[in-house]
């Protein structure tokens, strides 16, 4: 029998992979393009904040920056009266000369309030008042708007499902070397897609395959985690807990002085000159078993597993626990490789930027990839009824989208409050004059 490609497949093997491809891509390839452009546009959340909320874009003299204990100490107070009670938990982010001022993010009774902290005058700005359009496609792009957890079970089965995809797209490619640079414009629409869908596919296979293996953990380990427990633990949650980032105490209720933190902030960073401070996490704040978690990363730029995080005694300032990956072998870096190469959280904004072009690039081969199926089965013998829905949905739900977010985008310079309808009823009218156009 003769063999095909450079795999040296059968012809049978071969034509199993082609239909597993053909029929992964048909049946997930909107709800992939949904993730895959959703997610090329979430890279920028962080850096285009001030963009799209000019109020947060605190400017003023470094000289004339205020202490982080008076800034966390306005931040508290608001938060205190919004919630008509004290808060305990709470994620902060300090100032950043590209990202405006201190942010807080407060926890608490299944909701998450977040403030920003003008670092040179110290007023306080209420962050729920005003949403982002990259937030909300950020939100699409990890629980497709659905709720959690099961919005992010889903996206991390699609991650699986386009591992699949790829694995079985490259198999069934007979002439895969000789197609890296073939690339011809012809008459046929469909056969110039079908060109232009190899290409991307070849050369973006990299990307594609690290971001769905990454998604894949990310999506799922919460599925993942007890499985992992279970193995190695024995199931005992809270060694599993302890041995990764150290004993936890429970809330006591006894109430205690809590020390400043700037001192903390600037104890540790003597200790690892090469890093930075980034954000802190505060747990039982007020309470006598009062914490902070110090994130470092190692400056000018994240490098992949290169972060550590400290938690320190709020009531004596003792050092509880140092985690960090890079000193746990192999195993341990890979682990703490998977967000970072995830979400460009390394190399700066250049490598941001080829993630985009890369990203864009992979949307582009999803959507080739399920239209071309469908064109096919539609010019077979009594497949243009049969399929001229399906082909429309998958058309109109990919342009669609693409112009949603970017009337979201516009929506949220202007008018913050049109963000969520502009989107909607934008992929909505879009979605179904594609339907409705034969």
């Amino acid at each position: 029998m003769k063999k095909l490609g450079p795999f040296n497949l059968s012809r049978d093997a071969f034509q199993r992979f082609y239909d597993l491809h053909s029929w992964l891509g048909s049946v997930s390839g909107l709800a992939l393009f949904i993730c895959a452009f959703s997610g090329t546009l979430a890279l920028f959340e962080r850096d285009l904040v001030a963009w799209e909320r000019p109020e947060v874009r605190f400017t003023g003299p470094e000289a004339g920056s205020l202490d982080v204990d008076q800034l966390l100490s306005r931040a508290i107070v608001h938060l205190d009266e919004i919630h008509d009670h004290a808060v305990h938990d709470f994620f902060v982010t300090l100032p950043l000369k590209n990202q405006g001022g201190l942010q807080v993010r407060a926890f608490g009774e299944g909701e998450v309030h977040k403030v920003h902290v003008d670092p040179y005058t110290g007023s306080v700005l209420d962050g729920d008042t005003k949403r982002t359009a990259f937030e909300f496609l950020t939100h699409l792009h990890t629980d497709l708007h659905l709720p959690r957890p099961f919005g992010r079970y889903l996206v991390g089965f699609l991650g699986v499902v386009m591992m699949m995809s790829l694995i079985s797209g490259v198999l069934a490619h007979p002439k895969i070397i000789k197609d890296l640079f073939l690339l011809r414009w012809r008459p046929s629409l469909r056969l110039t897609a079908s060109d232009v869908h190899k290409q991307v596919g070849v050369w973006g296979l990299v990307f594609g395959s690290v971001m769905a293996f990454t998604g894949a953990v990310i999506g799922l380990l919460g599925l993942i985690a007890p499985a992992m427990v279970l193995s190695a633990f024995g199931g005992d949650v809270g060694k599993a807990t302890e041995a990764f980032s150290g004993p936890r105490f429970e809330e006591t209720g006894v109430t205690a002085e809590m020390l400043p933190v700037a001192p903390l902030i600037e104890r540790v960073q003597d200790q690892r000159p090469d890093f930075r401070v980034t954000t802190l996490f505060f747990s039982h704040w007020g309470d006598e078993s009062a914490e902070v978690t110090l994130n470092l990363e190692r400056a000018p730029y994240r490098q992949l597993t290169a972060g550590e995080s400290h938690r320190v005694s709020l009531a004596d300032g003792e050092t509880l626990y140092v985690s960090t990956f890079t000193e746990r072998g192999l195993g341990s870096r890979l682990f703490g490789s998977v967000q970072p190469l995830h979400y460009a959280l390394f190399g700066g904004l250049g490598l941001k930027l080829i993630y985009f072009i890369s990203g864009l690039v992979l949307s582009l081969g999803i959507a080739t990839g399920t239209l071309i199926w469908i064109e096919r089965r539609r010019s077979s013998a009594g497949g243009r009824d049969r399929y001229f829905w399906l082909g429309r949905l998958h058309l109109g739900g990919s342009l669609g989208l693409v112009v949603a977010s970017a009337v979201s985008i516009a929506a949220g310079r202007f008018a913050s409050e049109a963000i969520e309808p502009a989107f909607w009823l934008t992929w909505a009218v879009l979605l179904g004059f594609s339907c409705i156009t034969s």
